[in-house]
């Protein structure tokens, strides 16, 4: 797929992974859109680079996404990209005895929910482009989890099964769906964290060019090394991540 002259919907683009690939499609030619829910986080952007449009929008919420779409659909009809970003993830325990019903709908409206109303609302423009593209940003973790967050693996790996089964109902269509599979990336969501994290900036040249060469499944980092260990010695590539 050409990765000039696209407009581009990046969600959760306010910082860390999205900002990144913001920058990166804008290097390229591409009419950039980020959206996310911090105000101040989208202005810096806006000021730091003038070509990236920004919009204040809370995906989960119904209202704030239609909002989102309708001035999509008015203001740039010509979008042929979108890439499902935003993500949270809550670490907690199931045994503690808490009520966790709040983190539990937080974590998968955003991750999961959100993500496939958007390609339903975005699919049918996409589908009378000449060439169009849906990227999803899944985790290692959606294959090979970690015990602090089940609920952000399992919500990874939806998206990780939905990318597939979306694939193979567009493969007739103009729509490429590629699907993002990063191990540990230096965000917020990762601070802390001082080993084996790939930066932001090096995983958008990454997945810029996966996308230049069509190649649907783009693992990062270490991802390919966990999955084959996962593949052949399963035990050891769950020690590997349990704890992370």
């Amino acid at each position: 797929m050409n990765i000039a002259n696209n407009t581009v919907l990046i969600t959760g683009g306010g910082s860390g992974i999205g900002l990144s690939l913001a920058r990166a499609f804008s290097r390229h030619h591409n009419t950039v859109i980020v959206c996310g829910r911090n105000p101040a986080k989208l202005e810096a952007v806006h000021k730091q680079n003038p070509d990236v449009v920004t919009f204040v929008c809370d995906i989960a919420n119904e209202g704030e996404q239609d909002n989102l779409i309708n001035a999509l659909q008015q203001k740039y009809p010509q979008l042929n990209m979108l890439v499902n970003n935003a993500g949270i993830q809550h670490n907690y325990d199931f045994t503690d005895g808490k009520d966790h019903r709040g983190l539990i709908d937080e974590e998968t409206n955003i991750n999961f929910v959100a993500p496939m109303r958007l390609v339903d609302r975005l699919l049918p423009t996409f589908m009378r482009m000449q060439v169009a593209a849906i990227v999803n940003i899944s985790s290692a973790l959606g294959v090979v989890p970690k015990q602090s967050a089940p609920i952000y693996c399992a919500t990874k790996a939806a998206i990780h099964n939905f990318s597939k089964a979306l694939r193979y109902q567009l493969e007739k269509t103009p729509v490429k769906v590629f699907e993002v599979i990063p191990t540990l990336v230096g965000t917020e969501m990762a601070s802390g964290r001082t080993k084996n994290k790939i930066s932001p900036d090096s995983l958008a040249g990454e997945v810029l060019r996966a996308i230049e060469r069509d190649k649907f499944e783009i693992p990062i980092g270490k991802t390919r090394m966990l999955f084959l260990l996962n593949r052949f010695a399963p035990a050891m590539a769950e020690r590997i991540t349990r704890d992370v």
